[in-house]
């Protein structure tokens, strides 16, 4: 036996005593990937969380000790190897947005003692024609920084995060319900059953994306007030070829709410000719990122292609109007990017904008 039962045992009712802890963790991690890496980059994804129960952790220790696939003989070995005790799932709308999403995540987060995050992608599609299993799982920790307060107990403590669209999530949950968790073979039917809904499940992902693209078409001719960030993004992007606009829209159209400037006209006022600002905001995001690397500032960058390209062209007419939202530097829960920015683009002494190449508008 590769597991003892004494040591499932003490393991359970460790966990038991833990719980809290790991809850607390997922919990966190979910906050973060739902605020600041999907919400913050206008990315279509549904997130969840949870922290394992102790019985399904108890069955799984007891089916470690059934196939021996595990060497298990500490209660600390136990937690060595049970990496997925707090897990977080983002399920996106797009196929093609899960390696946005894990761009961001391993960006954001920790890797084990302070290395990069380590992600492990997988498509078994390639190597079983019958096996549609698509995901990106990432161990992550929360950064130095987060381990403050309550989260303090939490240092070394690893979270589980599953990255895959939502189609794909479909055949993975089904598959794994009916083909992981019960005993015996499948059956030649089940077999054929799950590779047709695998084929209808990919072919989902290529008609979501189709949907979407057709939904951000037809609302990027609107001129009315944008509905929410994905409409914002649809009709802003256009003004910003090759650009990723999604990138940091978040933030952004948070803030364009604040300030009620919530329609294409009324920003255009804000930045003058639409012909000529993919140039003008390139020229405007270089000089400004060169004058806060020389100011020594440097808690966030700009990002030249991303959202970041707009607010560069905004700052000039409505940076002090955003300071004065954020009088002391903070949204609601904290450091808003958007008003760091706008609070180091004005001069703190004399409250008037730094002398840039261009004042953007007229």
């Amino acid at each position: 036996m590769t597991i003892s039962e004494p040591t499932i045992a003490e393991a359970v009712a460790r966990y038991q005593r833990e719980y809290d802890r790991y809850l607390k963790l997922c919990s966190r991690v979910a906050d973060i990937c739902r605020y600041e890496v999907v919400e913050a980059n206008a990315i279509r994804a549904h997130v969840t969380f949870r922290a394992k129960g102790h019985k399904s952790l108890e069955t799984k220790l007891r089916k470690f000790a059934q196939t021996g696939k595990k060497t298990m003989p500490t209660v600390d070995s136990v937690f060595d190897q049970v990496r997925d005790l707090a897990a977080v799932r983002v399920a996106t709308y797009v196929q093609t947005e899960e390696n946005k999403v894990v761009d961001a995540i391993t960006k954001r987060f920790a890797g084990n003692n302070g290395d990069a995050v380590a992600f492990d992608t997988k498509d078994k599609h390639a190597a079983d024609p019958q096996n549609f299993y698509r995901a990106t799982h990432l161990e992550v920790y929360l950064p130095t920084q987060d381990l403050v307060g309550t989260y303090s107990n939490v240092l070394g403590v690893p979270c589980e995060i599953q990255v895959c669209s939502m189609m794909a999530h479909v055949w993975n949950e089904i598959e794994h319900d009916i083909g992981y968790k019960p005993t015996g073979d499948l059956s030649e039917l089940e077999r054929t059953i799950l590779t047709s809904l695998g084929h209808q499940t990919r072919s989902g992902d290529g008609m979501i994306s189709q949907l979407l693209a057709a939904t951000d078409a037809r609302n990027a001719e609107q001129i009315t007030a944008f509905t929410d960030v994905y409409d914002f993004v649809a009709r802003a992007r256009r003004w910003f070829p090759s650009v990723d606009f999604a990138t940091n829209a978040g933030p952004l159209f948070d803030e364009l709410q604040l300030l009620r400037l919530n329609t294409p006209s009324g920003i255009q006022r804000q930045i003058g000719d639409l012909s000529t600002v993919a140039v003008r905001s390139q020229t405007e995001l270089q000089a400004l990122s060169a004058s806060l690397q020389q100011e020594g500032e440097t808690r966030y960058g700009l990002e030249e292609n991303s959202a970041d390209r707009l607010l560069v062209l905004l700052l000039p007419k409505l940076a002090q109007h955003i300071v004065s939202n954020h009088p002391t530097g903070r949204g609601v829960g904290g450091p808003t990017r958007i008003s760091w920015f706008a609070a180091r683009y004005l001069d703190p002494a004399t409250t008037t904008a730094v002398a840039r190449p261009s004042q953007g508008a007229e």
